[in-house]
């Protein structure tokens, strides 16, 4: 049976409830970005940066392990990153998670976790602190997702933290091309973190570019 623990919005240390193990990412940068007019969504400029960058930036003082970005030839990918595409290409978020699951490096220990992301969540990096505290306060769980969004919060599974061994396991036991991500990820025990606006809210529509470019610069 899975057990849904909601968090509060209160911040700490990032170390707080640490677990321990070596934390990767898989960020998600494929996406075709058709409701902002065909443009890869990697190459968005905010604050006079790619998305891409400030993701990674983002995300660097949580990872300690290896950066995957999940993307085409046509984006550029930053040295040390790896780079990876589900083949065939185009089958979906849930098979990119699968593709950068399978280039990590062997795991040096039980423990390890993945934080899954898209290129389009700029807020990423204040957010991934916050996931990574919840799941040490919980060490049975099997990861921690932002729960956000408006109207109503929901289920953020693409700003999600995960134990590397249970979300494998997951994956390698269901058919991952053109499958809906939540359905899937939904059976996993996960923490979730209420995330305000300013943490989760992805570059999905014009709107939310705007947004975010009045906040980061366009």
């Amino acid at each position: 049976m899975r057990h849904d623990r909601v968090m509060s919005k209160g911040a700490g240390p990032v170390g707080a409830g640490r677990t321990g193990g070596v934390v990767h990412a898989v960020v998600l940068a494929g996406g075709s970005g058709e409701r902002l007019g065909g443009v890869s969504k990697a190459d968005i400029v905010l604050g006079g940066r790619r998305l891409l960058e400030l993701v990674l930036d983002g995300l660097g003082p949580v990872v300690s392990g290896a950066l995957v970005v999940v993307a085409p030839g046509s984006v550029e990918v930053p040295e040390g990153c790896r780079r990876t595409l589900e083949d065939p290409p185009g089958g979906g978020p849930l098979a990119g998670i699968a593709a950068g699951l399978d280039v990590l490096p062997e795991p040096e220990g039980p423990d390890e976790l993945v934080l899954v992301c898209g290129v389009d969540t700029p807020g990423i990096g204040a957010l991934a602190g916050r996931l990574l505290r919840a799941l040490g306060e919980h060490p049975g769980g099997d990861g921690a997702v932002a729960v956000g969004g408006e109207p109503k919060p929901y289920r953020q599974y693409l700003e999600g933290l995960y134990r590397r061994d249970r979300l494998a396991g997951l994956l390698g036991r269901v058919r991952v091309r053109d499958r809906s991500v939540a359905r899937t990820l939904r059976v996993l025990d996960l923490v979730e973190v209420l995330a305000p606006v300013q943490q989760c809210r992805d570059v999905d529509s014009p709107e939310d570019l705007a947004w975010w470019a009045e906040r980061l610069g366009g």
